[in-house]
């Protein structure tokens, strides 16, 4: 009996080696799985070309060497130069843009009323002594523009924003603004109010301080306010 269990015993394990060696010979089958790669390529997902983030979008610039700041020319009908009449012994722009937004009649004279964007150096009438006279400086500015350029038709002055900024790394001090007309038809004008803010922006201990100048009709699109604010830069950074 004895024997007989060996004899068995060999045939049944003789059998399950042959199950084996035949099992081993079949082909492997792999379920592909969410990672799984195929012809090389990249799921889209996490598909990168090679040129993204690399464009550089350039605009057509104004560049004011007398101040250092540059900032974005605007499409026509904007053109390239700030309004002479805007030259009086407190502001000398040496750069700038601008366009005719429509006339008003002022003493019986009708003139070009402009959108304006005009930059210099500040001038010598305004005290300024470093970057903790920013905001009373920006506002005196203002304070001054307003009877200069806007007295000819009857307004209200509302301060949109008040607050630092940086320009290039610099200190700066922006102060933004909205002039209401409210009886503006009458002396011709086709708007009822236009955005501006005043910008001053410190160079150093050497250096007079930046000044920028924005104004915009809301006939011309007020959104160019915000546009030349946020494309200001300065050729001396901090």
């Amino acid at each position: 009996m004895l024997w007989l269990l060996t004899v068995v015993t060999t045939g049944v394990l003789a059998v399950i080696a042959l199950l084996i060696m035949d099992m081993s010979k079949l082909p492997t089958v792999t379920r592909p799985t969410a990672l799984t790669l195929h012809h090389g390529t990249t799921p889209a997902a996490h598909r990168v070309s090679p040129n993204a983030h690399q464009s550089v979008i350039t605009y057509p610039q104004v560049t004011d060497v007398t101040s250092d700041l540059s900032y974005r020319l605007l499409s026509s009908p904007w053109r390239s130069g700030c309004p002479s009449d805007l030259i009086t012994p407190m502001f000398n722009w040496s750069a700038g843009e601008n366009t005719v937004a429509g006339q008003v009649t002022i003493g019986g004279s009708v003139i070009d009323w402009h959108g304006v964007a005009c930059s210099g150096e500040l001038q010598s009438q305004f005290s300024y002594a470093g970057p903790a006279d920013l905001e009373p400086t920006a506002m005196s500015l203002l304070d001054a523009i307003d009877p200069a350029y806007y007295a000819g038709v009857p307004h209200t002055r509302t301060i949109e924003n008040n607050s630092a900024m940086r320009v290039s790394g610099r200190q700066a001090w922006i102060v933004q603004f909205t002039m209401d007309y409210p009886d503006g038809a009458s002396q011709g004008l086709t708007w009822s109010s236009e955005q501006g803010a005043v910008v001053v922006a410190d160079r150093g201990a050497t250096q007079a301080p930046a000044v920028f100048y924005v104004s915009v009709p809301a006939n011309l699109g007020t959104l160019n306010v915000a546009t030349l604010i946020s494309s200001l830069r300065l050729s001396s950074p901090s």
